[in-house]
């Protein structure tokens, strides 16, 4: 028998040592130049900018091929240099992220944008792709315009069919048609920290392999059963279990913002910053630093140390 679900112990306990620790929770910079939009710049451009980059956000790297880059400035890897590169493109021809840019973009330009050296992405095709699917249909649909996303959508994360909202709105997008909707909520949260739209409604957070795994390490969620044995011995899931994996894990952050009372960008924030810095899965994890240390399930028994559940041919995260 199989079972996944949420730990609501667990998440009452997490979400307790938040609230205490609200004050000095680590955030995400959204105002830093190096991979984001200065502030005074044209909101149009802005959107735009965040759009595409969101759309490229997902399985940068693959086993034994980290996609990592030292340039002029520094090193970067995973999404650092991906908005490092971002920011680069933005800034020496702004006009790339322009939807009749996007509808005529071919591989050589993607690989150019987002290569260094031998260091690139594994799905350049995709990517094309993905890149000229949100290219025509901006044109076709928004009047080549990323904030009239934004317009459309009621002041609402989720909306009806009468009256979608941000999200119902990009799932015509190839790149954000995830059911999960990872992509989306990251793109929501960079938009509402930037101050470009103001829902009335609360999001959810962009759930993605740091996210998860840490969600099993700690013992938010609760896998049983042959996909628990996938987990454990890394075995591919099928695109259904992945789904139904990180819609539990998306349900025990929603949780665990409820019962702190933190708002779910602070909650995103901070366990994708965790999962970067200290419960990492290519090297021991730092638990003596870890909040949860005192009742982290991994931490108590060997057993429950597992990385995120392993789905590599995807563009949703």
């Amino acid at each position: 028998m199989e079972i996944v679900g949420v730990d609501i112990g667990v998440v009452e306990r997490v979400a307790r040592t938040l609230k205490h620790k609200s004050g000095a929770l680590e955030k995400l910079d959204v105002y830093d130049t190096k991979f984001y939009p200065p502030v005074s710049d044209d909101p149009e451009l802005v959107t735009r900018y965040f759009l595409v980059l969101v759309a490229m956000d997902h399985r940068l790297s693959r086993p034994g091929k980290p996609y990592e880059a030292c340039l002029e400035d520094g090193c970067y890897k995973g999404a650092d240099l991906l908005y490092r590169l971002g920011m680069k493109k933005y800034i020496e021809d702004p006009g790339f992220f322009s939807p009749e840019r996007l509808v005529e973009i071919k591989v050589e330009d993607v690989r150019e944008w987002l290569s260094i050296g031998n260091t690139m992405p594994p799905d350049l095709e995709i990517r094309t792709l993905l890149l000229r699917d949100l290219g025509y249909k901006l044109m076709r649909l928004y009047n080549s315009s990323a904030l009239k996303i934004i317009e459309k959508s009621d002041n609402k994360i989720h909306g009806s069919l009468e009256n979608p909202g941000l999200v119902d709105n990009l799932k015509v997008f190839r790149a954000y048609e995830d059911p999960v909707e990872k992509k989306a909520m990251l793109l929501a949260k960079f938009l509402i920290t930037r101050g470009l739209f103001k829902p009335i409604d609360e999001l959810d957070v962009a759930v993605d392999n740091h996210l998860s795994r840490i969600a099993y390490r700690v013992g938010l969620v609760m896998v049983s059963g042959p996909l628990w044995n996938k987990i454990k011995e890394g075995v591919e899931v099928t695109a259904e279990e992945d789904i139904l994996l990180r819609i539990v894990v998306k349900r025990a952050y929603r949780y665990v913002a409820f019962k702190s009372g933190l708002s779910p960008i602070v909650i995103d924030d901070f366990f994708w910053i965790m999962g970067r810095k200290l419960c990492v899965r290519d090297r021991q994890p730092e638990c003596e630093k870890c909040l949860f240390k005192s009742y982290c399930r991994a931490r108590k028994n060997s057993v429950f140390m597992v990385n995120e559940h392993s789905y590599y041919n995807t563009w949703y995260y």
